[in-house]
């Protein structure tokens, strides 16, 4: 079975509410309509899986915008807001708990300790199982140090909720370079390796490169691994046209893509940036 995400969250509010400088997570409580339109139009177009608008609501992130006191609020309204939405339009839908990287690397490469990082991503699980996620999706993570901390605190999180991976599934979502490694070298079998062995319930690729980049990274995770494996790729390499970011792909030259990394054994697909 093929299981179908959205699409990119922040590429559609930047066509209506979303201004330079503005939180984008800060939304879910100021203007929770326009949140939901965008659910709302990923399911009626086929999504039958909608990622929350908290990419960057972990206390790390917040404390950008001095938002750093409202991880539990923003979350636990995001959740509410996507199921509000799918409601409406598809009651079988179901709702991913987006959560995206820090930003910031663990000793020694950075100056964050493992714990600071497991800490903040297990804050931010805690309010997305509170609020009544059906996975938590922890996304276009560059260093597998950082997924490991992520993953920890996700199953911690959902342990001490009380629940099992047939309540909440987890997904690791790892983001290569064009090299085929992460930014921190590490490569998408070894990644795959350890994140299993962890307890990951699903594992692949989002962000960076397009489709055709992605494929046979797809490949090398399927080589690995007998677990289901997700796959959201951008709307083909952005180019920077008119000192604007641009990414090439239509909906139409996009989907016959999509085919060939179900090929490649993904089985749950959508789409990041600059898809609609």
């Amino acid at each position: 079975m093929i299981h179908i995400f959205d699409g990119a969250t922040g590429t559609m509010l930047q066509k209506s509410v979303l201004k330079p400088g503005m939180c984008p997570e800060l939304l879910n409580i100021e203007a929770p309509e326009a949140i939901q339109n965008v659910h709302r139009a990923y399911v009626e177009a086929g999504s039958n899986i909608v990622e929350t608008n908290t990419f960057g609501a972990s206390r790390i992130k917040l404390n950008e915008y001095n938002l750093g006191d409202k991880v539990e609020a923003i979350n636990i309204a995001a959740v509410k807001v996507a199921k509000e939405a799918i409601a409406e339009v598809k009651p079988s839908a179901r709702v991913a708990g987006s959560m995206g990287p820090t930003g910031r690397f663990l000793q020694p490469l950075g100056n964050m300790s493992f714990d600071d990082i497991y800490d903040t991503y297990r804050e931010q699980a805690e309010a997305l199982i509170e609020g009544g996620v059906d996975f938590i999706i922890i996304e276009t993570i560059i260093d597998v140090q950082e997924m490991r901390a992520a993953l920890l605190a996700s199953l911690d999180a959902r342990e001490a909720a009380g629940k099992t991976k047939e309540d909440i599934q987890i997904i690791c979502q790892f983001s290569f370079s064009e090299d085929g490694r992460t930014i921190t070298g590490t490569p998408p079998a070894v990644a795959t390796t350890i994140v299993e062995a962890i307890g990951a319930d699903i594992i692949g690729i989002n962000c960076s490169l397009g489709p055709e980049q992605i494929t046979p990274l797809i490949e090398e995770i399927a080589s690995v691994t007998n677990l289901p494996i997700s796959c959201q790729p951008n709307a083909g390499m952005p180019q920077l046209i008119n000192k604007q970011t641009v990414f090439p792909l239509t909906a139409e030259e996009m989907g016959p893509l999509m085919l060939d990394i179900v090929d490649a054994g993904a089985s749950y697909i959508g789409g990041c940036c600059g898809t609609t």
